[in-house]
């Protein structure tokens, strides 16, 4: 937290009065755009500066000779743009200001300030990287009918439509073991069903609609 105490200082243009300050300086600003706007302000309509105070005034047009305070954080850009020679302090003249008034001393922009601020209006803004486009996946083709043939309790034999696919579906510990035409294991499932849907997915289809035959309640003797 920043410790604030008083001190007496002159008023505005004349007596002394007691004011609060902070142990802090003014905020420095890193942004291009506020130092190129400030640097036009002081350009037009035009900045003064109390240096009893440290306050920064703008002219005000409608009023001649009479001035208005700048906002606190554009002061402290003044300030920054003083101290590192971007801004000088030009004549002092006899302003008006919140019913008060005295001498004041201009702020001037230096050649090489407004070179820059030129220079920073003729560069282009960084481009956004552009995405590549994403590749567009071809649609998947559906198994149609997927038939399952229980050939004995606990395996069945899946054919996975017209695709020539197929695989084999084992009970394992409560659950099916689901292998593809070679033999390899490619996941398992909780019910036939769900397994053929599995297997048609494994070869990159979308599951049809499932028909299971239990052959060994048919054709049992």
């Amino acid at each position: 937290m920043t410790s604030q105490t008083c001190t007496v200082q002159g008023a505005l243009f004349g007596d002394p009065v007691t004011v609060e300050t902070t142990d802090h300086g003014p905020a420095a600003t890193q942004d291009p755009r506020e130092v190129a706007r400030v640097v036009g302000l002081a350009q037009d309509p035009g900045l003064f500066v109390i240096e009893r105070t440290g306050l920064v005034l703008r002219s005000d047009p409608a009023r001649p000779g009479c001035a208005d305070a700048l906002a606190r954080h554009d002061g402290d850009t003044v300030a920054q743009l003083l101290d590192t020679g971007h801004l000088r302090l030009g004549g002092t003249h006899h302003v008006h200001h919140n019913g008060a008034e005295g001498p004041a001393r201009s702020v001037l922009v230096t050649k090489a300030t407004r070179d820059m601020v030129t220079r920073w209006d003729h560069l282009r803004p960084i481009p956004e990287p552009t995405r590549a486009p994403e590749p567009t996946k071809p649609p998947q083709q559906s198994t149609g009918v997927i038939g399952v043939d229980v050939v004995e309790p606990g395996k069945a034999l899946v054919c996975l439509g017209t695709t020539g696919q197929g695989g084999t579906v084992l009970r394992d510990r409560g659950r099916y073991r689901v292998e593809n035409d070679h033999g390899t294991t490619v996941g398992h499932a909780s019910s036939y069903r769900a397994a053929a849907r599995l297997l048609a997915r494994y070869h990159g289809y979308t599951p049809g609609p499932v028909e299971i035959e239990h052959e060994h309640r048919l054709y049992r003797r």
